[in-house]
């Protein structure tokens, strides 16, 4: 055991994907409703991991990015980053644990500039502030931070840009519009931050007032189920937040919202975390928001989600590519 980390468990586990490649797919999904009154309220589906479901459901209320906060319920852009944060850490742990890092404190701030103009809304300038309190045992924590970028699932999401498939009630499968162009000059900046706990335990904070929220993995990948993982808060941060468009694109056309159902899905093959196999994916891939409309909705609802698609600050996160700066603050601390 290394900072909670079994990593005989995790050999094993590379072993087994490498053998059957089956059990390396792990299928992710999450849920987003609207309804009068009770703004969005969304839950993870269980995990497909392999042959094996993981039947862990976590429910969230997630506050309207136009309106005001409900309580401390967190908006869909600080899920998004939130979960870019806790994947990046979750890639870190496990390639310092295999290394010879014992680590004393690890913290990842995620920043970005949100700006929004004319409907367009987008986020830019991402930054990575990444603090590390460890014994490194020798080991160069910049090769950590190099592993971290090129074998963190959401984070190659967002620097390559990946195809996301509608589904508009009956209708058949599409191909999302592409992402609105950003709008010009400078936004607000908005950042959430991740502080490692223990094994893939995480907290994440933000800086308004909503609540931390706790991050883990399933059983199955060596987590104890204290939370959604990060590609379940990826997911639920794609739902909700072109739901909440959707909502607001309505309300402005004088149409009755009604009650809406946003799924977001996508994979993950693990293989990509250890960079095995002819041609190892990296990325949350094969990315789908399936959208069941309220009953009786208006004439020309798809186009509205269309466009809510279009312009939703989490869907341009995750289907455009993007830079992201990394600072890094490392401090190595003795261990008689």
């Amino acid at each position: 055991m290394r900072n909670g980390m079994n990593i005989a468990g995790v050999s094993e586990m590379v072993h087994e994907v490498q053998t059957q490649p089956h059990e390396a797919i792990c299928r992710y999904g999450a849920v987003a409703r609207w309804s009068e009154g009770r703004g969005i309220r969304a839950h993870n589906e269980p995990a497909v991991l392999g042959t094996v479901k993981s039947p862990r459901r976590y429910d969230l209320t997630v506050a309207l990015e136009q309106g005001p906060t409900r309580g401390d319920a967190p908006t869909a852009v600080r899920l998004a980053l939130t979960a870019l944060a806790a994947c990046a850490l979750t890639t870190f742990v496990g390639g310092g644990s295999a290394r010879g890092v014992t680590l004393e404190s690890l913290r990842l701030g995620v920043g970005a500039e949100r700006v929004r103009e004319g409907g367009r809304d987008r986020l830019t300038n991402l930054t990575y502030d990444l603090a590390v309190r460890a014994d490194t045992g020798g080991v160069d924590i910049a090769e950590v931070v190099a592993g971290m970028e090129t074998q963190s699932p959401n984070h190659r999401t967002v620097i390559d840009r990946q195809p996301l498939t509608l589904v508009l009630g009956d209708g058949a499968p599409e191909q999302a519009p592409e992402p609105a162009a950003p709008p010009t000059g400078s936004g607000e900046k908005v950042a959430a931050a991740v502080d490692w706990q223990y094994s893939v335990q995480f907290l994440a904070t933000a800086d308004d007032a909503s609540a931390p929220l706790r991050v883990d993995q399933p059983k199955q990948l060596a987590g104890v189920d204290w939370g959604p993982n990060p590609q379940e808060y990826l997911l639920t941060a794609l739902a909700s937040c072109v739901l909440g468009r959707t909502v607001a694109l309505s309300e402005a056309a004088g149409r009755p919202a009604g009650p809406w159902r946003f799924r977001a899905g996508g994979q993950v093959d693990i293989r990509g975390l250890f960079l095995i196999g002819p041609d190892p994916v990296v990325p949350v891939h094969r990315l789908v928001l399936e959208v069941t409309p309220p009953d009786g909705a208006h004439d020309g609802w798809q186009d509205l989600v269309r466009e809510a698609v279009r312009t939703s600050p989490v869907a341009g996160l995750l289907m455009d590519d993007h830079l992201v700066k990394i600072d890094l603050d490392a401090a190595a601390v003795g261990h008689d």
